[in-house]
């Protein structure tokens, strides 16, 4: 059993396939080039010079096709990358906004919690709770 033959069915096997039948087909080329050198075609032979050619061609135009769409696919993704940095940059601004802000926050309740008296100290508790914590539940007295 010859374990080095690759399945036609897969992948690899058909790309193995193309590429044995684009060798052959090229090798056919330069013989028939050779013959059209010496001026020696006959009509079988102009006639494979021209399926031949006309492959290759067909096969050049797809290839070129699939690498125009994948082009595209590549810009397109270069362009969704560049918005989602884009949203990425402008919500770490706000985020800095939001923290500088809580940071002035937190010293006007530091301000404040010296200010009251041990009554409004609750009040002061709470918001500083509320400025660490944005899961906790509202608790204390009013």
């Amino acid at each position: 059993m010859n374990h080095t033959r690759t399945r036609s069915d897969s992948r690899r096997g058909r790309r193995d396939l193309r590429d044995a039948e684009r060798t052959a087909r090229r090798e056919g080329l330069l013989v028939l080039l050779a013959r059209a050198d010496r001026g020696v075609l006959t009509p079988e032979d102009s006639a494979a010079l021209r399926s031949c050619v006309e492959t290759e061609v067909a096969e050049c135009e797809t290839f070129r096709r699939s690498a125009g769409g994948q082009q595209v696919a590549a810009m397109r993704l270069h362009r969704t990358l560049a918005a989602a940095d884009s949203c990425l940059v402008e919500t770490e601004g706000e985020r800095d906004q939001y923290a500088a802000r809580l940071a002035r926050v937190e010293q006007l309740v530091d301000v404040l919690a010296a200010r009251v008296g041990a009554d409004e100290q609750q009040l002061v508790e709470d918001i500083r709770r509320a400025c660490t914590s944005s899961n906790e539940t509202e608790g204390g007295s009013r």
